[in-house]
């Protein structure tokens, strides 16, 4: 008898306040299947399964001598270098070189880290070079932001992220942090960068997926 009139109670109350219980409820319940929605890929789409081979402007308070442009060539990393060139007026105003560093993301530790570099600091007037990157030596990469398992490199982000309070309540935002996502099928990866890079703005360029279980 107590549980019918409590039934009644409820229902008689839902009736009456059909606004109340709509502007409460169907916030919720959107916020519920976004939630769903959100959590299906990380359920159903495995981990990215390649390394990820990046290149991020390096702060140096040396100007730079030597032009460097990362090139993948029968799947090799290698370096082109090219010398700086000043004018002989002095007065001509010299653009110098950025300064680059390698960046790897180990997809089975999922962690970025910076690759070490053993370039030619300057160069003879008119040379040219071209220098393998010994520390990838041996792993074969696919240049471009594909990789062969379907992920994609989805963003270079250039600055804070956030999700509001779900994402607070859901560890999705990332004020401040630099990093790379990348994604397939609904479900994305972030990748945060390491020190010194992660305060930093610098512009960050994909070079590509490294294809094979080689040495790391």
């Amino acid at each position: 008898m107590i549980l019918r009139c409590s039934i009644s109670a409820v229902k008689k109350f839902l009736r009456e306040n059909l606004v109340l219980v709509a502007a409460f409820g169907l916030p919720g319940a959107v916020a519920a299947l976004f939630l769903v929605a959100m959590a299906i890929p990380r359920w159903t789409v495995p981990l990215p399964q390649h390394d990820l081979v990046m290149s991020i402007e390096r702060w140096d308070s040396t100007p730079a001598e030597v032009f460097v442009t990362f090139v993948v060539r029968g799947g090799r990393l290698e370096a082109d270098l090219r010398p700086l060139v000043k004018p002989d007026n002095p007065a001509v105003g010299i653009v110098y070189p950025q300064r680059w560093a390698l960046l790897l993301f180990d997809h089975e530790a999922m962690a970025v880290r910076e690759v070490p570099l053993n370039l030619p600091q300057s160069l003879s007037a008119g040379e040219t070079r071209t220098v393998p990157i010994e520390a990838l030596a041996g792993r074969r990469i696919v240049a471009g932001d594909n990789a062969p398992d379907g992920y994609k490199v989805a963003s270079l982000n250039t600055g804070s992220r956030g999700g509001g309070i779900v994402g607070e309540l859901f560890g999705m935002n990332r004020r401040y942090r630099r990093g790379v996502a990348v994604a397939k099928n609904g479900r994305t990866v972030d990748l945060e960068l390491p020190s010194p890079h992660l305060e930093s703005y610098a512009t960050i360029h994909t070079i590509g997926w490294i294809v094979d279980d080689g040495q790391r």
